[in-house]
């Protein structure tokens, strides 16, 4: 196993991969597996990216430090030391929390796509009668209770912060926010009997200006919020599906404000730019195809990696779309673009590419309601097996692109006999939002010997 960790803004999330290497005989996880390679995972990835990440947040947290070093004397400078000491240890153990919750989600993420869908659906139902999702003990008992009692309990039931909900629900608090310890608001009092009239007209009075003002302030803010929100595409302004994309626009394209153009579908479709550019360094060579490339993502990044892209795609309009969005990053001259069917493609090109990379469509956003997808029924236009036959025409070396829920056994299957791959888990902060599979002795081997270094 290995693992890669990339720090980014809030818009744009945190980025980790981990993934593991199967044989076509056997899916089965050594028991130990996780507690012999977490250790190694952490000190590859931290020798490799640690001290970057202790320079980053050392100089924001310390801006003044460049200047003052130079004219500090040798007293100032064993302090600033110790300072450094104290900031690499607190960071490191930081990282190492986060880093352990992210291979926790890891570890159950990969054991449900190793388990038959009727033993996830059973592990489901213990998890919700574990939950206890029924009213509870505090809100029956709040009937024989006085007013003042009453009005505790609900206060506190409502005010469970972030962190609380998580810790409830058993999953890491390490994202959570912290809530504070108390956030009922004060009773308001009463206006007292004695009270003078003028007094109650000033008051009058001062609620009247306030409600202007506070008319006058919505006002602003839904027309600020109008202009604001004016760059929505029409057809996602009323979707709530889509319009959660719009709002993580930035994580699937880093220049999106700068003429990024997608439909529809490919809003839900693309990949997210942090992962399209570890597939591009892992299937790095010198001609790539991608086979289903749509807007234009994955492409985009093997640009970067490859010396030759062959961008294939039966939807005319995407084509352009992609061709648009591939000037934007200046990789462009380096795409082919080519309007065909990939399965006819396959079947009479006389193009033999390094490497293919397969990212068929799913289905929509309804693939998620499914607890275990099935590659072999649900994958369109057709199952991955025969997408791999007709994939294997033209190279061994083969990336496969697959929701997260897929089905490991099954992904595991499209292995030829005495060959390996290697299932990668890609996630964007705790979150599991794909996979990714290699095939090919090339491909694995190769990876293999990089993580040995």
């Amino acid at each position: 196993m290995h693992s890669h960790f990339l720090t980014t803004s809030r818009s744009n999330p945190q980025f980790y991969t981990f993934s593991q290497v199967f044989d076509r005989q056997s899916a089965n996880l050594d028991p130990l597996w996780k507690e012999e390679l977490q250790q190694s995972a952490w000190l590859s990835f931290w020798e490799r990216e640690g001290h970057e990440f202790l320079e980053e947040k050392w100089h924001k947290q310390y801006p003044e430090y460049k200047e003052a070093i130079e004219l500090a004397t040798a007293e100032e400078q064993a302090a600033w030391q110790e300072l450094w000491v104290k900031h690499a240890h607190d960071q490191s153990a930081h990282f190492w929390h986060i880093f352990s919750c992210v291979l926790e989600n890891y570890e159950r993420d990969l054991h449900n796509g190793l388990q038959d869908v009727g033993q996830i659906l059973s592990d489901i139902d213990d998890q919700f009668s574990y939950l206890e999702i029924h009213q509870t003990d505090a809100s029956t008992a709040s009937t024989e209770c006085s007013e003042a009692d009453q009005e505790y309990l609900i206060t506190n039931d409502e005010s469970l912060g972030e962190e609380q909900q998580l810790k409830l629900l058993g999953l890491p608090t390490s994202f959570g926010a912290r809530s504070t310890n108390d956030r009922r608001k004060p009773k308001q009092k009463l206006p007292s009997e004695s009270e003078s009239e003028s007094d109650s007209n000033r008051l009058s009075m001062s609620n009247e200006k306030d409600e202007i003002q506070l008319d006058l302030k919505s006002r602003a803010i839904k027309k600020t919020k109008r202009q604001k929100n004016s760059k929505i595409p029409q057809f996602m302004r009323d979707d709530n599906l889509l319009l959660k994309y719009w709002f993580k626009r930035f994580s699937l394209f880093s220049r999106f404000d700068q003429g990024i153009l997608l439909d529809r579908e490919s809003w839900f479709s693309v990949t997210p730019e942090k992962i399209a550019k570890q597939t591009a360094r892992r299937l790095a060579s010198d001609v790539i195809v991608d086979a289903f490339c749509g807007c234009g993502g994955n492409a985009i990044q093997f640009a970067n990696t490859c010396g030759r892209v062959i961008a294939i795609d039966i939807d005319l309009k995407k084509l352009a779309m992609a061709k648009q969005n591939a000037s934007i990053y200046g990789v462009a001259h380096k795409i082919d673009f080519v309007h065909a069917d990939f399965l006819q493609f396959a079947r009479t090109t006389r193009l033999r590419p390094d490497a293919i990379f397969l990212s068929p469509p799913w289905g929509g956003p309804d693939y998620q309601k499914q607890q275990t997808f099935d590659i072999e029924e649900n994958l369109l236009p057709l199952g991955a097996s025969p997408l791999m036959e007709h994939a294997r025409r033209l190279t061994e070396n083969i990336g496969f692109f697959l929701p997260r829920s897929s089905n490991i056994k099954q992904v595991i299957a499209l292995t030829h006999a005495g060959e390996q791959c290697e299932v990668e888990h890609n996630y964007l902060d705790t979150r599991l939002v794909a996979i990714t599979a290699y095939y090919g002795k090339s491909l694995v081997m190769k990876q293999r010997q990089k993580t040995d270094k």
